[in-house]
């Protein structure tokens, strides 16, 4: 069982001092204290102070069992009150501006509650729990384990601490917030200093999370955030079996979040300010999509995971994906803003959250919530992920999925905002020549002089074109396919230099990871396409000896494999150049790839340069086509060919336009061999950093 699941914390924080003693104690008679404003008394069973090991705990919680009471909190309610007990103590009367103190003694089987030093419950237990060297503390979360993160708490802390004795009415009246008692604590956090340490360094290593800050000497926490604090650092970054609450683990080619807090992820969207590129996505830690989570690049290439920075809201049945975007006003208010919806009963509506640093994100109230209008669309169709461009004359355009009234001829949502959070549908553009049901908006950007987007619709991204921002949006007259499976949801990514594609890749176990970045590029005629960006460079960490097949071996209808295996774990490219055929009849060429003992996956291209990718035995027969992909251009006379490829996964360009991003059944084996020897050749490969 894991102590600690992984992480949606935030800023890694980290104290510099070391728990200096032999193992810590076990910690059984305790007293857990502190001084708190709540935001709210309508909150339900979050925590103002927790000290948990594995999966047990004991926790000052409010408005759990009974609206309004103060309770000891547990795992599984082994040392709370009941219902009823708890019904017949004093509901909470303060509000956000009172201080009090709240504190819980565990003496043997008895656990008393006070209030502002008065008793306010007292009762016996079958058995006091113990916590020993692997424990932690949580101030503003109930749990965090296996089932993630349960029990925000909402309001101010101005002192918090634990003691490993159990205190009796007439010293909890005595204690003070912010001054050091006799007995002096075990566990102290006061934050005067601004800091999230705890004063004693019982607990020296700590980190905040999601929302939770530190203001005017106070912890502030808005439902969606919490302190962590623990006796080893391995508890906040992995080891001894415990899953890391962040890897700070830098990752290159198909970066994947690794914490379990944050899960398997889907959606992507990027952000650059600053010289960081702020990658989010959408994930689900358990069930449904609940929470959407942080990585941060200095280049595009190495990302370092962050953690869940929001999650799903109270009565949530699941959230949707968004996009991040400048304020209107920015140069005066400082402020991004994200959007994101959640689906509340049968309805799916739009929220907003706001951030001065791109990570610490605060979510905005109901009353920016932007609901269907029922003029053009469907009061309970699809309503999500707004993606914004300038707006002429001030404010944003915005296009998002929704479900238009079929009377319009529109296929996507539209609207406008001239502060950046209070929006106004406008009639859905008319779309021509998509067909297929429901889509999904990706992203919209000017490239050029035309307006582009890329529309997922059938499991697949399509282009879409428009002159103007109010459409109407044709379908593209050729390369119409961006991306065909195996990757989903792309959306454009502004940079300085150019806009750049972003979009995730999907292995056949169903993980999913962040594709490499790719740029755009027009020909022409206007005509997108997905390419190599420049930037991607950086994942080259070190040459690879390549060495290749052996003179004579193999044919146009055999493959011939290098003699070197490459390094698939880590990623590799591999570069060289692909003589196509040059007439249709001629055998198609390409690059095979061993993904188990008797079979593997290759990508044929034929003489007009369409590609198709698909499996095949190990002697080059039984070739079954899973992809066929034609980006209707010609390539050079030989092509320059790059192959991405990490475990299951690929990426292949000619002359560095993407032809097709693929699956492999099974992880590669790093043997990769050549169909059409003489055809392929030079190559150089490289390893890419981790």
């Amino acid at each position: 069982m894991r102590t600690i699941s992984a992480a949606s914390l935030i800023a890694a924080i980290f104290c510099t001092a070391a728990f200096a003693g032999e193992s810590p104690p076990v910690i059984r008679d305790k007293t857990l204290v502190a001084w708190v404003s709540p935001a709210n008394l309508t909150q339900k069973g979050g925590s103002v102070l927790t000290i948990q090991e594995n999966e047990t705990f004991d926790a000052a919680v409010l408005g759990e069992r009974a609206a309004g009471r103060w309770m000891a909190g547990s795992d599984f309610f082994r040392r709370t009150q009941n219902e009823n007990e708890q019904a017949a103590c004093a509901p909470e009367t303060a509000d956000a501006k009172t201080l009090l103190q709240i504190a819980i003694a565990y003496k043997g089987n008895q656990v008393s509650i006070y209030r502002n030093g008065d008793p306010y419950a007292t009762y016996t237990i079958r058995e006091a729990q113990s916590f020993g060297k692997a424990a932690f503390v949580l101030l503003g979360l109930r749990y965090l384990g296996e089932m993630g993160e349960v029990g925000f708490f909402a309001g101010a802390v101005e002192d918090a601490r634990i003691y490993d004795v159990a205190l009796d009415a007439r010293q909890i009246a005595a204690l003070k917030p912010r001054k050091l008692s006799d007995p002096k604590p075990l566990a102290w956090w006061h934050f005067q200093d601004g800091k999230p340490d705890d004063a004693m360094k019982r607990f020296p290593f700590s980190r905040l999370a999601g929302n939770a800050r530190i203001t005017d000497g106070r912890l502030l926490l808005d439902g969606n955030g919490y302190l962590c604090a623990a006796t080893d650092r391995k508890l906040l970054s992995g080891g001894d079996n415990n899953e890391a609450l962040v890897d700070n683990a830098v990752q290159t080619m198909f970066y994947k979040p690794r914490s379990k807090q944050t899960g398997n992820m889907w959606d992507t969207w990027l952000f650059h300010h600053g010289g960081t590129h702020y990658l989010y996505c959408l994930a689900k830690s358990r069930g449904q999509w609940d929470n959407i989570s942080l990585a941060t690049a200095p280049d595009g290439v190495h990302w370092t995971e962050q953690g869940r920075i929001l999650g799903k809201g109270e009565g949530v049945t699941w959230m949707g994906t968004g996009s991040t975007w400048q304020s209107p006003a920015f140069a005066k208010d400082g402020k991004f803003f994200m959007n994101f919806s959640e689906w509340r009963g049968p309805r799916q509506t739009i929220f907003f959250a706001a951030s001065n640093d791109l990570v610490h994100w605060q979510r905005l109230g109901n009353e920016c919530e932007f609901v269907q209008d029922e003029r053009w669309y469907e009061k309970n169709g699809r309503w999500d992920c707004i993606w914004t461009i300038p707006r002429p004359g001030g404010g944003l355009y915005g296009y998002w999925t929704a479900t238009p009234k079929a009377v319009t001829g529109g296929r996507f949502g539209f609207g406008e905002t001239l502060d950046g959070v209070t929006w106004k549908a406008l009639e859905p553009p008319k779309v021509e020549g998509v067909a297929g049901g429901e889509g999904e908006v990706g992203a919209v950007e000017k490239i050029g002089q035309r307006y582009y987007m890329m529309f997922g619709i059938g499991g697949i991204m399509v282009a879409l074109v428009a002159d103007s921002p109010q459409g109407p949006f044709k379908a593209a007259k050729r390369n119409y396919r961006l991306l065909t499976g195996h990757t989903y949801f792309s959306r454009f990514f502004p940079m300085p230099d150019g806009v750049l594609v972003n979009h995730h890749s999907i292995a056949r176990n169903g993980q999913v990871y962040f594709g490499t970045l790719k740029s755009t590029v027009l020909d022409a005629d206007g005509t997108l396409r997905l390419a190599w960006w420049k930037g991607n460079e950086k994942m080259k960490a070190g040459p690879l000896e390549v060495r290749p097949p052996a003179a004579g071996a193999g044919n146009d209808a055999r493959i011939a494999m290098l003699q070197t295996p490459l390094d698939v774990n880590k990623g590799v490219i591999l570069e060289g150049s692909l003589a196509l055929p040059e007439t249709p009849d001629q055998p198609r060429r390409g690059l095979y790839i061993e993904c188990g003992n008797d079979g593997g996956a290759a990508i044929l291209v034929n003489a007009a340069g369409a590609a198709e990718l698909g499996t095949m035995r190990a002697d080059g027969s039984g070739f079954k086509a899973e992809k066929r992909v034609d980006r209707e251009m010609a390539f050079g006379k030989p092509a320059a060919f790059r192959l991405l490829l990490k475990q299951s996964l690929l990426e292949f360009y000619l002359d560095d336009v993407l032809i097709e991003c693929f699956s492999l059944p099974q992880n590669a084996t790093g043997r990769v061999g050549c169909i059409g020897t003489d055809a392929v050749r030079p190559m150089s490969a490289w390893t890419c950093a981790q």
